[in-house]
């Protein structure tokens, strides 16, 4: 049972990775709703900079996208 939750757990560790990878064509254009960390990654994943406050990161994916 021990074995289910540890699974469970890598699971449910790995569901935010996924998410995060989903979660920008899921959104579209709304990079708001994502952290600051997600957004960088997924500057990092389209080779673009990682640096700014939020808004710059979520201008640098809106501008990526047009």
């Amino acid at each position: 049972m021990e074995h289910c939750r540890g699974a469970d757990a890598d699971t449910a560790g790995s569901d935010p990775l996924a998410a995060q990878a989903a979660a920008p064509a899921d959104l579209g254009t709304d990079y708001g709703a994502l952290t600051v960390a997600e957004l960088q990654a997924e500057l990092e994943r389209r080779g673009l900079p990682t640096d700014g406050l939020k808004a710059d990161l979520v201008a640098r994916l809106e501008a990526a996208d047009a």
